[in-house]
């Protein structure tokens, strides 16, 4: 379940510290800067919004229909793809996560 609070505290740390050398932009310190990081709010959950629509999914984009439906087993990979065979670029290793043959 989504909530506000959280929404915010991942916006902080968005704006404040980022991924990967990224910030989600929320404006500047000038007249009506604000504005500007408002309507990327609102882009960014209309964007959201529109895949959720469009593609019946919430937080995994899922592709491969089944008996016209959208399996759980999407998670693990579509369209032929291993998720856990991907693997970062050498910047990006440090958020690579190994894989968890257990999890469940």
């Amino acid at each position: 379940v989504y909530r506000y609070d959280d929404f915010l505290e991942s916006l902080k740390i968005m704006s404040e510290s980022g991924v990967a050398g990224k910030l989600f932009y929320t404006g500047e310190n000038v007249n009506n800067g604000y504005v500007y990081g408002l309507i990327n709010i609102a882009a960014f959950l209309a964007q959201s919004m529109k895949e959720t629509i469009q593609y019946d999914a919430c937080d995994e984009n899922s592709w491969d229909l089944i008996g016209g439906k959208y399996p759980l087993s999407n998670a693990c990979g579509q369209l032929g793809q291993s998720y856990q065979d991907y693997h970062c670029s050498d910047e990006e290793k440090h958020m690579e996560c190994a894989v968890d043959p257990d999890m469940s």
